[in-house]
């Protein structure tokens, strides 16, 4: 009889349920490769596009610092401008 405080039950029971699991799961990485978009693609594109503006500001806000420092008008208005994004 197995006593059902004892907590070593519980781990080998979730542990084998996990690997059941894995067992009885197909693997669907190929099939989410080749497909040319899957549920997660939008929530992605968010985050690639989110990480990508962040990577901009600070990249524009470095440059700023440098043309400030260089005394470069041309190049701080050029980055201040509303097509700054073309002057990086």
């Amino acid at each position: 009889m197995k006593n059902d405080k004892n907590s070593k039950y519980y781990k080998e029971e979730m542990n084998l349920n996990m690997y059941m699991d894995a067992v009885h799961d197909t693997d669907n990485t190929e099939l989410i490769l080749l497909r040319e978009k899957t549920r997660y693609t939008d929530g992605a594109n968010k985050i690639i596009q989110k990480v990508q503006n962040e990577f901009l500001e600070k990249r524009r806000n470095e440059e700023i610092d440098l043309a400030l420092a260089n005394k470069d008008k041309e190049r701080f208005m050029k980055l201040t401008s509303e097509n700054w994004k073309d002057a990086l």
